[in-house]
This record gives structure tokens, sequence and C-alpha cells, in this order.
């Protein structure tokens, strides 16, 4: 994926959730543009696909997936960046929370998974852990 505009992403989050809807085996196509955009979009185009993604999940599995995978990766990649916008999010977006529950450590630093475990702890409904 080389163009990051919004059409484009609400296209690949829509994609690819239909393939974890249809339980598409091994890895699809948009799964493997999922990871792509992970690894070459600016952090910021990566918590624009985030939101994107969580405004069309309609289950935990889905958020599950978008824990996971983009959520992981962009507080791995770019946590001490993100860690304070993550925690204003937090407060105000129960989906986004709830989908929080979901993420582990990965590439965190101690600090920034420190910080992810007490916003984890604070969340009344987290998803049931799947992995």
């Amino acid at each position: 994926m080389t163009h990051f505009n919004e059409v484009a992403l609400q296209r690949l989050a829509r994609n690819w959730l239909n393939d974890l809807r249809q339980n598409v085996g091994g890895e699809s196509e948009y799964g493997a543009e999922v990871v792509e955009l992970n690894f070459s979009a600016p952090p910021e185009v990566q918590w624009k696909f985030i939101f994107i993604a969580l405004s069309l999940a309609e289950s935990d599995d889905e958020l599950s997936h978008i824990a996971a995978g983009p959520i992981e990766h962009l507080l791995g990649w770019h946590g001490e960046d993100f860690i304070e916008v993550v925690e204003r999010e937090v407060k105000s977006n129960s989906k986004f929370g709830r989908a929080l529950t979901g993420v582990w450590q990965y590439m965190m630093s101690d600090e920034v998974w420190s910080r992810v475990q007490r916003l984890q702890a604070g969340v009344s409904q987290p998803l049931q852990k799947s992995r």
C-alpha cells in the first residue's frame, strides 16, 4: 500500500475486517497490506487507520486483531511519542479502551508498557484474552 489517503485507509480497513469476518485462512491480501502499512506508513497514518478500523469493528474478535496488529505495532515502534495520546483517548473512547486491553508488550519499552497496563487495569469490560 503506497497511498495513505482516507479513502484508501477506509477501503483497507473494510476489506481486512471482512476477511476476518469470513475467517479467510492464512495471510489474506488485506492482512498483508495492514502489515505493510504498520511498517511503512508514518505513525500518524497508522493512528488514523486504527480509528477507522475501530469505527468499523463489530466484535471483540475484530477488536483483538486491531489490538494485536496495528495498536501493538504503533506502541512498539512509536510508544514514547504516542502514549500520552493513547492515555487521553482511553478517557473518552470506551471502544478504544476495550481494544487496548488486548494489547501485549511486543516491542514497547518497559515505561510505555507500564503505562499501557495501568490503562488496561482501568477498563471495566476488557476483551477476553484469546491469544
